[in-house]
């Protein structure tokens, strides 16, 4: 190849190499931005969902709650005094206990969908404390109405014992509820900064709790 060829055709072939070049860089970097913005928007639903899911349960609570604390407050005096006299009463106000039931579908879909793997170290860290507390409602209610119910406690001469039992269930389960209330307060308050850090013109309401729960 003579000095003139090479002289015509290299500066042709570095031009289209850097056109190339360019071209896959400009592409990554669509690419990219394209994948930063899906993310932003799989976060934004999922914070959305967050907040929707966290104030219904912030409302089952705040229904719940009172009845629970009439319910533990009745049956602490009943036990005292021993005026239980037979199974069914007992059995009838020990079922009248009504706990509230938590969704955790947002905390769920976040995970499958790894939506919490491009969130925040503080906003995870807020929502897993949440939802943890939420796990151990749940746990605490199974495993202690099964055992209030229990037939080895269902007799005549064990209602004291019964009702002693049923007394700490309910001061376990109603404080799980109040702290469930102050928790719900700062979940959602981190959660709706997340929001207005991704979308500074969003209109993000507060709604207000009950003055119990949240300042228990």
């Amino acid at each position: 190849m003579t000095s003139k060829a090479v002289s015509i055709w290299l500066p042709q072939v570095i031009i289209e190499s850097i056109l190339i070049v360019v071209s896959i860089l400009v592409a990554l970097g669509l690419d990219s931005w394209r994948q930063t913005r899906e993310d932003e928007q799989f976060v934004r639903t999922a914070l959305s969902n967050f907040l929707i899911e966290i104030q219904q349960n912030q409302n089952r609570i705040a229904d719940a709650a009172p009845f629970n604390k009439g319910l533990h407050l009745v049956l602490g005096q009943h036990y005292v005094v021993d005026d239980v006299d037979s199974v069914d009463e007992y059995v009838g106000m020990v079922e009248s206990y009504s706990p509230a039931v938590l969704q955790s579908t947002a905390w769920d879909t976040a995970l499958a969908t790894g939506s919490l793997a491009n969130m925040e170290y503080n906003l995870v860290t807020a929502l897993s404390l949440t939802y943890s507390l939420q796990d151990r409602y749940d746990n605490a209610i199974r495993s202690g109405m099964s055992d209030l119910t229990s037939p080895q406690y269902l007799s005549d001469d064990k209602l004291k014992l019964a009702l002693y039992n049923s007394t700490r269930f309910l001061e376990d389960v109603t404080g799980i509820e109040a702290e469930l209330g102050v928790t719900y307060v700062e979940a959602a308050r981190v959660v709706r900064s997340a929001l207005v850090k991704l979308d500074p013109a969003a209109n993000i309401t507060e709604e207000p709790l009950a003055d119990d729960l949240a300042h228990p």
